[in-house]
């Protein structure tokens, strides 16, 4: 009888990446995940630069008010919830949109360059998911 081959459907990745949903999330490969509980945190700062269409996350530790919480699982994964700041920049995307990130170690911060296509002036109202 001859053997079929199991292709895994879940791999290591080593490229952190950030992924925004349409809900206002933004969410955490593992990659990134491994990086930012590297670091000890478990809350981020979020950054805008307009001009370059730049959003950053700088890992930071619990206390700071403008801090968002990062919910992670058994570090394979890792989400916050970001409706103020993705409506604040403009965000209008109607899919999850992933995107590779950066990492600056030095300053404890992932760097990503949002597509034009989903950024402007129009601005969604994000919705709570029905359970």
């Amino acid at each position: 009888m001859p053997y079929e081959l199991f292709q895994r459907t879940n791999t290591r990745v080593d490229t952190p990446t950030l992924a925004i949903t349409p809900g206002g999330r933004i969410v955490l490969n593992a990659a990134a995940v491994r990086i930012l509980v590297a670091t000890g945190a478990k809350s981020v700062l979020l950054f805008w630069d307009k001009e370059n269409r730049r959003l950053a996350m700088k890992a930071v530790h619990k206390g700071d008010k403008n801090s968002f919480s990062v919910s992670v699982v058994r570090d394979s994964s890792g989400k916050l919830s970001a409706k103020t700041f993705l409506s604040h920049i403009g965000w209008s995307a109607l899919r999850r949109e992933t995107m590779v990130a950066t990492w600056d170690a030095q300053q404890k911060m992932f760097e990503v360059t949002l597509p034009t296509e989903h950024l402007g002036s129009q601005k969604i109202q994000y919705s709570k998911r029905k359970a």
